[in-house]
């Protein structure tokens, strides 16, 4: 069976996140939620198993050579 598999990494700016209308941010939580609970990992249960199932979002601090906060799953 083939996948369609989407790999996305995305460094907002916290100013120009924060300046996104909540309910944007709230339409694409739920959108990234939706595709979440249809997607399967690949090869489940056998050693090449890849986790494929997985969507978090974390405050990033690299750009002040500091520690990032704790992800949170989506």
């Amino acid at each position: 069976m083939a996948l369609i598999r989407f790999s996305l990494d995305l460094a907002i700016p916290e100013v120009t996140y924060n300046a996104i209308p909540t309910a944007k941010k709230l339409a694409v939580r739920d959108a990234i939620r939706d595709l979440k609970a249809l997607a399967v990992k690949i090869n489940e249960g056998l050693p090449n198993e890849e986790m494929t199932v997985r969507a978090v979002m974390h405050k990033c601090h690299h750009d002040t050579g500091q520690a990032c906060e704790l992800e949170v799953n989506i």
